[in-house]
């Protein structure tokens, strides 16, 4: 008979609680647990399907080595820890400690003991070479927050405004909403049909009819890359009407007559035209937001993967800021927090502008962003001639190779490594070029805790979940791989309650662990509970998770003296709004943006049977319009052609489209494969990415969506 066991997803950032059955240690059926969940019993496709994911063929269950063939081949995982150990050792006492890199990737974000005890890692090594996932697609919101500085009161929660502007953010697939876009990201689209119907007005900017735009009060379509224009029009016509919050602004704003300057050549008709949106459109857009009494303007993945991204961000910031989108004073805390409750301020935090201060990359002056540094200077970082040069890199649950773009640049770097270790449960294009492949637990073989969601879910709750099947024998932890590789250096490590926006080495407080015994996950697990509002025996009584019934909370005023004012136009964004008036912004004739799919998170379900049956390759979905006057026919194979490379994809009609946009799926294909792209599973967008030019400055961000491109047949090419 079948048992039934609650654990929670591990996908995204919702953590849906889930029912599972579990039989002879395979998990055979999956279903939303609403029993205490503030999602309800909400599942989508990847949880459904994760049973499904979790078994698949393709999944590894033993460690892999480079033979001296060249070829990966089964390997006895303690001697391959052993000999990772002694070759970071050796690199250490050689090269020292920049000489070691780790990159984090989709698969690493939910696994707790995995990520805190990577950072462990790395801080006994004493390198301060991290690079993630989050510098490849929305770094830019750092450097807005290292720009401008933050509200320390956070954005508004969902329930309490009536109006959000959501901006190239598809939340209804993605999942991806709060702290940087309004939304709840379990069950989506229902939490903002329920917004809706008591009143808030939904506004989507995006150049295609998304899932979340057909929600939208008013859907805007301007030519992408052009979001640092429109917010700055949308600036210039709230200072033009008056329309900005003055009470906020006064207290917590500065350089605001900077901005009017900056923003004076946006004109109404100049950003209309510049978009290429109706004129009604954008005077609508600013008076909603003027008029809005809780406004949120936030946004997603696609201004900061687009041209500007930096200036994308900040604009659509700035308008978020002169209306007052944050909470304020006396506001209720909706989730005050459970595993990490915490007390809110009313306050603006000065700009930090960390890149400038600290350890800086060997191949760009430039410093940590949020203690990370830039992904796209990682091959340069691998490159860049001398003794402290990146020589070793760790890949901890990612594919650096296909998100990194450029492969003609990256794989060369990456190929010259000293050592190339990858953690991961299946064999990706990075791992193809590894010398050693680390089998991992998968998710429901492992014990964690809701702490990425602990202050994103909309109520407080926590759900603990303890392993529902046995892992198989070839196969270990993450976090167990950064401790037994730490013995075998002769290191120590120190557990701690690290989230962002937090110095690893400046937390105090840790749980030193015993090297010589390895640690018991759930004893970690108790000691980063031990501030939880709800009792850690409570969790472990509770395996569908807790609602705790606290006292109301509300956003309290800052102390006096306290506090900085929020930086709208620093000399350098103004230096960036000037260029961009003399900038062409019809680079066409078409461009290429990205989209997002229910089925898969970036790279991660992919490969599933059932997103395969449904996505057998990433289509190119383009305008029926736009397909007609090029006399193509559905699934006809075209050349989608950039300045820096080309693919052949396979059109599809998209009606939702701008006609001169091309939408695809990235992280599909095969690195450098050619040939028909239902031979290899698609199309590796990123050929079309350079890493050596158009980079923004800051964060290094390349050209992943907006991508200028020339489109033809096939056939036609030569």
């Amino acid at each position: 008979m079948p048992e039934k066991v609650k654990s929670f997803c591990r996908n995204c950032s919702a953590l849906c609680a889930m029912d599972l059955e579990v039989e002879d240690n395979r998990i055979i059926a999956v279903s939303g647990d609403g029993s205490a969940s503030p999602y309800g019993a909400y599942m989508c496709v990847k949880g459904r399907n994760s049973a499904e994911f979790h078994s698949a063929e393709e999944r590894l269950v033993n460690t892999l080595k480079r033979n001296q063939s060249g070829e990966l081949a089964p390997y006895d995982v303690d001697l391959a820890l052993e000999e990772i150990g002694a070759k970071l050792k050796d690199l250490l006492e050689c090269y020292g400690p920049r000489s070691i890199a780790l990159y984090h990737g989709t698969g690493a974000y939910r696994s707790v003991l995995g990520a805190q005890l990577e950072k462990s890692f790395l801080s006994a090594i004493g390198s301060p070479n991290l690079f993630s996932t989050m510098t490849i697609d929305q770094s830019a919101k750092w450097v807005t927050m290292g720009r401008m500085g933050v509200m320390a009161s956070g954005k508004p929660a969902l329930d309490d405004i009536d109006l959000a502007v959501v901006v190239g953010n598809n939340p209804v697939v993605s999942h991806q909403t709060y702290p940087f876009a309004a939304g709840e990201s379990g069950a989506p689209g229902k939490a903002f049909m329920a917004a809706k119907a008591r009143g808030m007005k939904l506004v989507v900017v995006d150049p295609r009819r998304t899932e979340t735009a057909r929600l939208a009060d008013l859907h805007i379509q301007p030519r992408p890359g052009q979001d640092a224009a429109l917010f700055a029009g949308v600036a210039h016509i709230l200072l033009r009407d008056n329309s900005y919050n003055h009470d906020f602004c006064d207290q917590f704003v500065n350089q605001l007559d900077a901005l009017k300057v900056a923003t004076k050549p946006f004109t109404p008709d100049t950003v209309a035209k510049r978009c290429d949106i109706p004129l009604a459109e954008l005077e609508m857009l600013a008076k909603w937001i003027g008029d809005a009494e809780r406004p949120f303007v936030g946004s997603g993945t696609g201004p900061s993967m687009s041209a500007h991204s930096n200036l994308n961000d900040h604009m659509i910031e700035v308008v978020n800021a002169l209306v007052g989108g944050y909470r304020r004073e006396g506001d209720e805390l909706r989730n005050p927090g459970t595993l990490n409750p915490r007390k809110v301020v009313e306050m603006a935090v000065a700009p930090s502008r960390t890149w400038e201060r600290g350890p800086k990359c060997r191949s760009e002056d430039i410093g940590q962003l949020f203690g990370e540094f830039p992904t796209a200077l990682l091959p340069r970082e691998i490159t860049e001639p001398g003794s402290d040069k990146i020589r070793a890199l760790i890949v901890f649950g990612g594919d650096p190779l296909m998100a990194l773009g450029d492969p003609e640049v990256a794989l060369p770097a990456f190929e010259s490594l000293d050592l190339l270790v990858c953690l991961d449960a299946r064999v990706n294009e990075t791992g193809k070029v590894a010398d050693y492949i680390v089998a991992t637990s998968q998710p429901f073989e492992r014990h964690e805790l809701s702490i990425p969601g602990d202050g994103l879910y909309p109520r407080a709750f926590a759900q603990y979940t303890r392993p529902v099947i046995a892992m198989p024998p070839g196969v270990i932890h993450d976090w167990a791989f950064f401790w037994q590789v730490a013995a075998h250096m002769g290191l120590s490590l120190t557990l701690k309650y690290w989230s962002y926006g937090k110095d690893f080495d400046a937390i105090k407080e840790g749980l030193p662990l015993d090297m010589d015994a390895e640690p018991d996950p759930e004893a970690m697990f108790r000691y980063l509970a031990k501030d939880s509002v709800v009792p850690f025996d409570e969790l472990l009584a509770n395996p569908q998770g807790v609602q705790p019934e606290v006292p109301k909370q509300y956003v309290r005023p800052a102390p006096e003296g306290l506090g900085g004012r929020l930086a709208l136009c620093p000399d350098d964004v103004a230096a960036e709004l000037a260029e961009l008036t003399t900038e062409n912004s019809h680079s066409g004739p078409y461009f290429l943006c990205c989209r997002r799919i229910l089925e898969a998170m970036n790279s991660a379900y992919r490969d599933s049977p059932r997103t395969r049956r449904r996505y057998p390759v990433n289509w190119a979905y383009m305008h029926p319009d736009e397909m007609a006057s090029l006399g193509l026919e559905p699934e006809d194979e075209i050349c989608i052609q950039s300045e820096h490379g080309q693919i052949t994809g396979i059109v599809k009609a998209d009606p939702g489209l701008r006609r001169d946009v091309v939408s695809m799926t990235h992280m599909f294909g095969e690195l450098l494969a050619s040939g028909a792209p239902g031979e290899h599973g698609g199309s590796n967008v990123g050929r079309l990415t350079s890493l050596r030019k158009y980079l923004e400055p800051i964060n290094f961000m390349p050209r992943y969506s907006g991508v200028p491109v020339s489109v033809s047949e096939a056939a036609s090419v030569d």
